[in-house]
C-alpha cells in the first residue's frame, strides 16, 4: 500500500514522469502490473501515448512495442475488466436515454405524490434534466433517506422543503427501480468489491489528467489505496497542501482541494504516503513559458514579473470582425502552416463555447480541406428515425394534421415501392402546395376511397399549354395512398394493444415492414462509399438506440397495461437525451474543442478563440434542478464521502485553472482571439480579460483579423484552391466599389482558378462582380415560343405588362405562381360576389323580373342558399372549415344581401336594366362568347383580346340601344385618364370597345363605363341620418358617362333631369340649373373624346403585344412620381431584387396627367405611344 502524488504545474510533463516510474516497476518485477487511468475521451489517445514513451525507454530500434502488462483505462473500462464476468456486468445498461425513460416514468406514477413537480413528466427537457439530476445523486452517493434528513432539518417553513421532499419520494422509487440494471454508480460500487477480493499486491495503479473526483470515484480511488501495491496520482499543482487546503484566489484551487483531500484521507486510513515527485520540464517555448508565469501572478494576485524577451513570435493576440472571420483565419493559419511542414495533429483549437461556431466549423475547413474531428457530442433528436416516430404520435394526437404529415414524409423513410426519390420529392411537393391550399386534414380525409383532384384554385381561363392537372393528381394520390395503407394500420395495433409489449412489437414490426430498416442501411453504405464515416455510423446509432428504448420499454412496462401517452413520453425522453457517438481523431486532423474537456498537453499550437468577457471567464450556471444554495444545505447534513459537484457561483473560483490548462496545452505557440460582433445577438462583443490582462503583461500589440480587401496581398492569405476563390471575390469586389484598379497578383490568382476544376465557379463567381440586375431582352423567336404568333390575352394581362414588363414575363410567360394557402383572399371573396351576383341576376331575367321589383324579403331569402351552394365548390373548402369561417361565410351572405338591395334602388331611379352578367367576348379555353377583338401586329402575327364584362346594363331608345358597363370591384376604384393613356386601365375602354363591336340593330351605344364598389358600409351618426339614402350614396358607381347632351343620359337617373338640375346620388351626374353639365358632379367624356380614348387604347394594346413578342423584359416597374407600390406589392419581389438604391436599377418615370392634357395628345395623335416620355428624377 501506498500514495504518491506527482506534483507540478502545467509547464511540466507529468506523463513522462508516470513513463519513467511505470518503466522502472516494470522491469522491477515480471509479476508487476500496471493499470493507467484517464478520463474516458482520451484513454485512447493517453495509451497511444504511453506506450510510445515506454518504447523510447526501452531504448530499442525496433518500431514494434508489445506490452501485456500495462492497460490504460477509464474508470468505466476498469469496471469491465474486473466485473465483466459477474452477473451485476451482465445486467441491462441504464444509458443516458434509458435512464430518462425510467425516470419519466416515475415521474407519471408518482404524480399524486408530488407539488413542485406533479406534471413535469410531460416536459421532455425537464425529464432529461432531472435524469441528469438523479444520476449525479447516486455517483454523489446520496441517498433518498440523505435527503429526508436534509427535509427534516429545515424549518417547516423553508421554502426548499417541498423541492427537496420531492426529489426524495422520485429518488425513493428510483433507487427501487434501478436495481436490475447497471448503473455508473452499481458498477463503481461493484468494481470497489471486486477489487476487495483481488490480490493486488502486485498492481501499481496510476491516475492522471484528473482535478476532481465524484463520492463514487473518491470512494474507490480509497478502495485502491487498501487493496493495491501503490496509487500514484499526478496533479497540476504547482506545491503540495498537506495540512490545508489552498484559499481563493489560487490558480490551482481544484487541484490542490483533491490533492489535500486525497492526503487526509490517507493519513487518517493510516496508508502510507510517499514523498512528492514533481514531473520534468515539458520543452516548451520562451513565449509559453511567459504565459504560465503570467497565469499564476494573475490569478494568485501577485506581482507581475517582467517579460524577459519579446514573445510576439510565440504569443498571438488578434481581434476579429466576427466569428466567421475569426475561425476562418484560424482555418487559414493552419493551411500555410502544414504546407510549410507541419501535421494538422500538431494543432489544437479550443473555445470556453462552441455554440457560436458550430455551424460555421464544417463549412470553413471544408473550403480549406482540412480534416478536423469536433470534440463534442451532437444530440440524436433530429435524426429521421427519431422524427418518423415522434410524427406518427402527432398524426394520432392531432388527426393528421398537414404539419404532422409532412414531417413525417420529408423524413424520407416512408416511400412508395418502385418510386425514385426525385420523383417522391417531386410528389411530395406537390402535396405540399395541395394541402397548403385546400386545408385537408382529418384520419377521414386521408383514407377515404375517393382520389383526390388537384385543381388550381384561380386558374388563368386562356391556358394554351398543356394542363398539369393530371400528372399533379396521380402525385397527391400516390402520396396519399401510402399514407392511408400504412399509417392507420400501425395506429389501429396501438390502439388494441392491451400491453407495452404488444405495442412496442407493433412499432418494430411496422418500421421493419414498410422498409425503414432498409432505407437506413441503403444510407449507411452510401455515407461510407462517400466516406462520410460519422454520417454512416449515425444511421446505425440511430436504430441502435431505438431498438435499446424498444428493449428497455418492454423490460420496465412491457406487462403493464399499456398507456400510449407514456409510450410516446418515455421514447421521446429517450431520444430527447441520445447522442451519437464521435469517431476519435485517430488521424492526422485538428482537433477542435472545448476548455472544459480535458485533453493530452500534446498539440504545438493552440488558437483559442471566442475569447469575449462573457466567455472567459465563464457565466456560471446555477439553473439544475439542484441549484448552490440546495447544494450547500445538502452538503452541510451529510457526511464527507459524500457530496454533489460544485456548481453556480463557486465555480467561478476554478474557471482561471480550466482555462490555464487550455491555454497551457500548447507547445510553441498560442494565438488567443475573439469576434467584435455577436451575429446571434446583433451586439458587440468585449474582450475577455483574460485578453486584456495577457495583452498588458507581455506587451503584445493585437492584430486585427478582417475580410479581405484590396490592399490585402495575396502571399497573406494563401490557401486552398476554394478559399483562394473567396478570397478573390472579395478583393476584387472592394476594388470595384472603391473604382481602383485589381492589382495583377490578385489578377493572377483567377487565370490560375481558372486552370483548375474550379473554373466553372470561377467564372461564375466573377461575373457576378460586374452583375447587374438587367434581364436583359429574349429573343424573339423564344418569346413567339412563349406566347405564340397569334397572342390570346386578356385586357387585365397587358395592364400588368405596361406596369412592369418583367413581371408579366414571370406571370404569363414562365407561369410562375405563388404558393397557394388556405386562406380566405380577397380574390376568394371576390369569385364568390360575383358568381352569386350573376346567379341571381341570370335567376332573375330568366323569369322576366326586374330586380326593382324585388321584393327586399325575397332577395334576403334566396342570397343565403346561393352562397351556401357555392361554398361547397372545390375551391372554397376553407368556408366551411372553421367556426369562424363558417361565421364569415354568412357575414357575405349578408353583405350580398346589402349589396343587392342597393342594387334595387339604383334601378329604381334609372332607366338602365341589366341583361346579362358574366357577359364574355373572344374565346377563354373552351368557351366562346361575343366577337372578340382582334388586330393584326406589324411584324406578323395577331393580337387577340377577350374579357368577361362582369355586367351590362341597357336603356332601349327608338334607334340605339344605350348601354353602361358595370364592373364590379372589391375596393373604390375610380376611371383614371392618366392611368387609360398610359395603358395601366385599358378594362373599362376595351370592354366598351367589344361591345360596340357587336353589329345590332338598332345598335349598341355606349353610355358609359362605371365601378359598383362591393361593400358593407358603415355609416357615421348623426341626428339628422337617414339610412337609406346614406347607404345609397356609400353604393354610388364610379367611371364616366358618355354623352354629348345631357338628355342623352335622362336614363341615367331619373330623379334629376337638364331641365331641373340638380345631382345624382347613384352615379357621376350633376346638372346645372341651364342644362348643362356640372363639371364638379359629373365624369362625362364626349363621343368625339370617347372615339380617340378608343384608338389611343386599340394602339396600346397593339404595341403590348408588338413588344411582348419583340422579346420586351425590361425590369422598369411604372411610377408616378416618386411613389410606386408596383413592386412592393408584387408576389415576385424575391425574383426581381429590384432596388433603385444600387444606381443599376430605374423605375419608369411618367408625369401624372389631367384628363384636358390628355384629351389634347389624343387629339394630336391618338395612336401616340408614350413610351418615350420617361422622367427621372433628380438625384
Amino acid at each position: 500500500m501506498g500514495l504518491q502524488f506527482i506534483l507540478g504545474d502545467a509547464t511540466t510533463d507529468h506523463t513522462q514522469t508516470m513513463a519513467a516510474m511505470i518503466h522502472e516497476k516494470l522491469t522491477a518485477d515480471s509479476q508487476n502490473r500496471i493499470f493507467l487511468l484517464v478520463p474516458n475521451h482520451i484513454k485512447f489517445e493517453a495509451e497511444i501515448d504511453l506506450l510510445k514513451r515506454l518504447r523510447q525507454l526501452q531504448q530499442g530500434n525496433s518500431e514494434t512495442y508489445v506490452q501485456s502488462r500495462v492497460q490504460v483505462l477509464s474508470f468505466s473500462r476498469l469496471a469491465w475488466f474486473y466485473l465483466k464476468n459477474t452477473p451485476l456486468y451482465q445486467q441491462p445498461r441504464l444509458d443516458q436515454a434509458s435512464n430518462t425513460m425510467l425516470v419519466a416514468k416515475i415521474l407519471a406514477e408518482r404524480q399524486a405524490d408530488l407539488t413542485i413537480y406533479a406534471g413535469e413528466a410531460q416536459h421532455t427537457g425537464f425529464v432529461t434534466q432531472l435524469a441528469g439530476q438523479l444520476s449525479e445523486l447516486m455517483i454523489g452517493r446520496i441517498t433518498a433517506e440523505d435527503l429526508a434528513n436534509t427535509v427534516a432539518a429545515l424549518t417547516p417553513g423553508d421554502r426548499h422543503r417541498a423541492k427537496l421532499r420531492d426529489l426524495g419520494i422520485i429518488l425513493d422509487q428510483y433507487e427501487a427501480e434501478i436495481g436490475p440494471y447497471a448503473t455508473t454508480a452499481s458498477l463503481l460500487s461493484g468494481l470497489q468489491q471486486a477489487m476487495r477480493t483481488h490480490d493486488l499486491t502486485h498492481t501499481f495503479i496510476y491516475l492522471n489528467h484528473f482535478n476532481v473526483f465524484s463520492a463514487s470515484e473518491s470512494a474507490l480511488v480509497e478502495t485502491m489505496l487498501e487493496t493495491a501495491a501503490e496509487v500514484t496520482i499526478g496533479l497540476v499543482l504547482d506545491r503540495p497542501y498537506p495540512t490545508a487546503p489552498p484559499v481563493a484566489p489560487n490558480l490551482f484551487l481544484p487541484a490542490g482541494r483533491l490533492y489535500h483531500r486525497l492526503y487526509q484521507k490517507a493519513k487518517t486510513m493510516r496508508i502510507p504516503i510517499r514523498l512528492d515527485r514533481f514531473a520534468q520540464p515539458r520543452h516548451l517555448s520562451l513565449g509559453m513559458r511567459q504565459v504560465a508565469s503570467w497565469w499564476q501572478a494573475n490569478t494568485n494576485i501577485e506581482p507581475q514579473p517582467a517579460p524577459t524577451a519579446n514573445v510576439a513570435d510565440h504569443v498571438h493576440l488578434a481581434t476579429a470582425t466576427d466569428p466567421y472571420q475569426e475561425l476562418r483565419h484560424v482555418a487559414q493559419s493552419i493551411y500555410q502552416a502544414v504546407r510549410n511542414g507541419a501535421r494538422y495533429r500538431d494543432f489544437v483549437i479550443i473555445a470556453r463555447r462552441l455554440d457560436p461556431y458550430a455551424t460555421i466549423i464544417p463549412a470553413i475547413f471544408a473550403e480549406f480541406q482540412i480534416p478536423q474531428f469536433t470534440d463534442l457530442q451532437r444530440p440524436m433528436k433530429d435524426h429521421p428515425l427519431v422524427v418518423l416516430i415522434e410524427s406518427l404520435f402527432a398524426i394520432q394526437d392531432h388527426d393528421y394534421q398537414y404539419q404532422d404529415i409532412m414531417r413525417l414524409l420529408h423524413t424520407e423513410l416512408l416511400l412508395p415501392q418502385g418510386m425514385a426519390v426525385a420523383d417522391f420529392r417531386d410528389a411530395v411537393d406537390t402535396l405540399d402546395n395541395h394541402l397548403v391550399r385546400t386545408g385537408i386534414a382529418g384520419k377521414r380525409r386521408w383514407t377515404q376511397t375517393e382520389p383526390w383532384r388537384y385543381f388550381q384554385r384561380n386558374p388563368a381561363a386562356d391556358e394554351t399549354e398543356m394542363d398539369p392537372e393530371a400528372d399533379k393528381t396521380a402525385q397527391i394520390n400516390a402520396i396519399k395512398t401510402l399514407v392511408a395503407q400504412t399509417v392507420p394500420a400501425l395506429l389501429k395495433q396501438w390502439q388494441a394493444a392491451k400491453t407495452g409489449l404488444e405495442a412496442a412489437r407493433s412499432l418494430y414490426h411496422w418500421l421493419t415492414k414498410i422498409g425503414v430498416v432498409d432505407q437506413l442501411n441503403a444510407w449507411r453504405e452510401a455515407a461510407s462509399a462517400a466516406g462520410e464515416l460519422a454520417r454512416s455510423r449515425a444511421h446505425e446509432q440511430a436504430w441502435t438506440t431505438f431498438t435499446a428504448l424498444l428493449d428497455d420499454y418492454v423490460t420496465i412496462l412491457g406487462n403493464a397495461k399499456f398507456n400510449r401517452e407514456q409510450f410516446h413520453e418515455l421514447l421521446a425522453a429517450g431520444f430527447a437525451s441520445a447522442t451519437y457517438t464521435q469517431i476519435p481523431a485517430t488521424l492526422d486532423a485538428v482537433v477542435i474543442s472545448e476548455t472544459g474537456l480535458v485533453r493530452l498537453a500534446k498539440a504545438k499550437h493552440v488558437f483559442v478563440i471566442g475569447a469575449t468577457s462573457t466567455a472567459m471567464p465563464d457565466v456560471p450556471n446555477d439553473d439544475g434542478v439542484l441549484n448552490s444554495e440546495e447544494r450547500q444545505l445538502l452538503a452541510a447534513q451529510l457526511p464527507d464521502d459524500r457530496f454533489l459537484p460544485e456548481q453556480g457561483p463557486t465555480t467561478t473560483l476554478g474557471d482561471p485553472f480550466i482555462n490555464y490548462l487550455g491555454f497551457m496545452a500548447a507547445s510553441e505557440t498560442l494565438t488567443l482571439s475573439y469576434p467584435m460582433q455577436n451575429p446571434q445577438e446583433n451586439s458587440e462583443n468585449q474582450a475577455s480579460p483574460y485578453f486584456q490582462q495577457l495583452k498588458r503583461a507581455l506587451h503584445l500589440v493585437p492584430e486585427t483579423w478582417a475580410p479581405v480587401t484590396l490592399a490585402t496581398t495575396v502571399k497573406s492569405v494563401l490557401g486552398s484552391p476554394r478559399a483562394m476563390l473567396s478570397d478573390f471575390i472579395r478583393a476584387a469586389g472592394d476594388a470595384q466599389q472603391q473604382k481602383q484598379p485589381l492589382s495583377l497578383a490578385w489578377q493572377s490568382v483567377l487565370n490560375a482558378l481558372k486552370q483548375t476544376d474550379l473554373a466553372n465557379l470561377a467564372q461564375r463567381l466573377a461575373g457576378s462582380l460586374t452583375y447587374q440586375n438587367d434581364p436583359g431582352r429574349l429573343d424573339p423567336q423564344l418569346a413567339v415560343q412563349l406566347y405564340g404568333r397569334d397572342m390570346n390575352v386578356s385586357v387585365s394581362r397587358l395592364e400588368t405588362y405596361y406596369l412592369n414588363h418583367f413581371e408579366y414575363f414571370l406571370k404569363y410567360g414562365l407561369l410562375l405562381q405563388p404558393r397557394p394557402e388556405f386562406e380566405l383572399s380577397p380574390a376568394d371573396t371576390g369569385s364568390l360576389f360575383h358568381a352569386v351576383l350573376d346567379r341571381y341576376l341570370t335567376q332573375l331575367r330568366d323569369q322576366q323580373q326586374n330586380l326593382a321589383d324585388v321584393e327586399p324579403a325575397a332577395i334576403m331569402a334566396a342570397v343565403p342558399p346561393m352562397v351556401a351552394e357555392i361554398a361547397k365548390q372545390p375551391g372554397y373548402e376553407i368556408l366551411g372549415s372553421t367556426y369562424r369561417m363558417t361565421y364569415l361565410t354568412k357575414r357575405l351572405s349578408r353583405l350580398l344581401i346589402q349589396v343587392l338591395l342597393n342594387m334595387r334602388q339604383q334601378q329604381q331611379r334609372s332607366g338602365f336594366r341589366p341583361v346579362r352578367t358574366e357577359l364574355q367576348f373572344g374565346r377563354i379555353g373552351d368557351t366562346k362568347g361575343l366577337p372578340g377583338l382582334s388586330w393584326p401586329l406589324p411584324h406578323g402575327g395577331r393580337v387577340n383580346v377577350h374579357g368577361k364584362i362582369d355586367r351590362l346594363d341597357i336603356y332601349r331608345e327608338p334607334d340605339a340601344r344605350r348601354f353602361i358597363i358595370v364592373d364590379y370591384k372589391s375596393g373604390q376604384r375610380r376611371f383614371d385618364d392618366s392611368d387609360a393613356y398610359y395603358g395601366i386601365a385599358l378594362q373599362m375602354l376595351t370592354y366598351i370597345e367589344a361591345m360596340t363591336n357587336v353589329t345590332a340593330e338598332p345598335p349598341f351605344v355606349p353610355a358609359g363605363a362605371l365601378y359598383f364598389h362591393l361593400q358593407d358600409p358603415k355609416l357615421k351618426y348623426t341626428p339628422e341620418l337617414e339610412p337609406a339614402l346614406e347607404r345609397l350614396k356609400a353604393f354610388k358607381y364610379l367611371g364616366f358617362l358618355v354623352a354629348e347632351h345631357g338628355d342623352e343620359l335622362a336614363a341615367v337617373d331619373r330623379t334629376i333631369s337638364p331641365e331641373s338640375g340638380g345631382r345624382s346620388e347613384i352615379a357621376p351626374l350633376g346638372f346645372k340649373k341651364d342644362g348643362s353639365f356640372n363639371q364638379n358632379q359629373s365624369n362625362v367624356l364626349t363621343p368625339e373624346a370617347l372615339r380617340a380614348y378608343l384608338a389611343h387604347n386599340q394602339a396600346l394594346i397593339i404595341d403590348a403585344a408588338t413588344q411582348i413578342l419583340a422579346g420586351d423584359i425590361a425590369l422598369e416597374p411604372f411610377q408616378y412620381g416618386q411613389s410606386s407600390t408596383i413592386v412592393s406589392r408584387s408576389d415576385y419581389q424575391s425574383i426581381m431584387l429590384f432596388d433603385p438604391a444600387t444606381g443599376f436599377d430605374h423605375y419608369h418615370h411618367v408625369p401624372k396627367l389631367k384628363r384636358k392634357d390628355v384629351i389634347g395628345r389624343l387629339t394630336a395623335d391618338p395612336t401616340q405611344i408614350p413610351h418615350s416620355e420617361k422622367e427621372h428624377p433628380q438625384s
